[in-house]
């Protein structure tokens, strides 16, 4: 027997965010996240975050070796990598807008 909500969990894209500590890039990364995520009604998703300074082996696994870096992960699309501090809201929002609820 199939747990639907699980099923439907792991067809949901996922959003890691890399960091390296709590630069300021860092800080205006998550924050921009946030805010972008709110305004396209996706305040209910929560980024996973990876600290490169904490977990260095992390940046190989997933082949990223600059931070900030926002990765999403779907099982359908593999995954897509948006570079900075997302300060771009264009670029965030293009990146993101396949996750925006209908209303936003």
């Amino acid at each position: 027997m199939t747990n639907d909500s699980s099923v439907q969990e792991s067809r949901m894209p996922r959003l890691i965010l890399f960091v390296t500590g709590n630069a300021p890039r860092t800080q205006r990364a998550r924050a921009n996240l946030a805010r972008m995520l709110e305004e396209i009604g996706r305040d209910d998703l929560t980024p996973y975050e990876i600290d490169l300074l904490q977990q260095p082996q992390e940046g190989l696994t997933y082949s990223v070796f600059a931070t900030p870096s926002l990765l999403k992960t779907d099982d359908e699309h593999g995954g897509s990598l948006l570079y900075g501090d997302l300060s771009d809201d264009d670029r965030l929002y293009r990146f993101l807008a396949d996750l925006a609820t209908t209303s936003a």
